[in-house]
């Protein structure tokens, strides 16, 4: 566990990191996402994740962020634990005040800063929430496990 994804970050220094172009970068216990084990089945297995901080040519303070894992669902038509991969990359704007938001170009995110500071750990808890799928559930309804599809059904009868 990366002490610097779970530290706080203030606006000078996250200036300072993206002047510099600075690279944070570590594995994460899923376990450790408070809000994100309330959707998984199990919170086993862990997260990589890079975060690369710059200032691009119009002056804006980015972060583009890359994690992979793979979580535990479950799936909503047989019941039964699946296996869903979650990777991506999202280039987001760091922003001072919600007044900025409205001039963000396109290719960013805007990402309002709490108190003008972050934590990387909770923009990457964020991340991994809004990739998981609404509605969990095996690709063809073959692949369900014939034994909870049977436990499934039968509660439905």
């Amino acid at each position: 566990m990366p002490a610097s994804l779970f530290s706080w970050y203030g606006a000078r220094e996250l200036q300072s990191l993206g002047e510099r172009r600075s690279v944070l970068r570590g594995v994460i216990e899923l376990k450790r996402f408070n809000r994100l084990k309330d959707a998984l089945e199990s919170d086993s297995g862990t997260v990589e994740a890079e975060l690369r901080f710059r200032r691009d040519p119009e002056g804006w303070l980015v972060v583009a962020l890359e994690y992979e894992t793979t979580v535990q669902l479950q799936c909503q038509r047989c019941l039964a634990p699946i296996e869903h991969r979650i990777g991506d990359k999202v280039e987001v704007a760091l922003l001072e005040s919600e007044a900025l938001e409205k001039h963000v170009p396109d290719r960013y995110e805007p990402l309002v800063l709490d108190e003008d500071r972050l934590m990387p750990a909770m923009l990457i808890e964020d991340e991994l929430i809004i990739s998981l799928p609404i509605v969990p559930r095996h690709e063809r309804p073959e692949e369900c496990d014939p034994a909870f599809v049977g436990v499934v059904q039968s509660d439905r009868g």
